[in-house]
């Protein structure tokens, strides 16, 4: 019987430990992964019940909204930088899919993620999904790190699609 309350604590305790990393790792992303001007910022959320990943992006004007894109974590392979623009120096990171590309769900919701009836739900099917980021060089590969991060701590090893 205690052996029994030890494995059910520990494994609580360790559910606990799991979403605070991932939560401290989509509020990093959120707080420094934004756009130029932070006409918006991207958040990530793992929705356990579903076992979807949820890719945001938040508008901040004029009007607050969430564009949300659900993936399935597994589907993807690797994450790279890309260069949107050489003039402008716009730069991003790419959630590269696997061979085929991955069915996605994107729609729009309110900041409390809410789905309207006014919504539609838009299923897509993409080879590649991009991020774009603020910031020079060094700043956009630890935006990469934090998304390489969100996949490792939900167990799927994906690579860096630049090494």
């Amino acid at each position: 019987m205690k052996n029994k309350i030890f494995f059910v604590s520990l494994l609580i305790v360790s559910q606990f430990g799991y979403s605070q990393i991932l939560e401290e790792t989509s509020n990093w992303i959120e707080n420094n992964a934004g756009a130029p001007n932070s006409l918006f910022s991207n958040t990530v959320s793992y929705n356990a019940e579903t076992n979807k990943l949820l890719l945001y992006k938040n508008y901040s004007a004029p009007f607050k909204f969430r564009k949300v894109t659900e993936i399935d974590p597994k589907d993807v392979s690797s994450i790279s930088l890309y260069e949107a623009n050489k003039k402008s120096g716009l730069r991003g990171i790419l959630i590269n899919f696997k061979n085929g590309g991955a069915k996605t769900k994107i729609y729009l919701a309110n900041n409390k993620t809410r789905v309207t009836k006014a919504n539609k739900v838009e299923e897509k099917q993409m080879y590649e999904f991009p991020i774009m980021a603020e910031g020079n060089l060094e700043h956009v590969k630890r935006i990469k790190i934090a998304y390489l991060n969100v996949f490792w701590q939900l167990g799927i090893p994906i690579k860096d699609g630049d090494i």
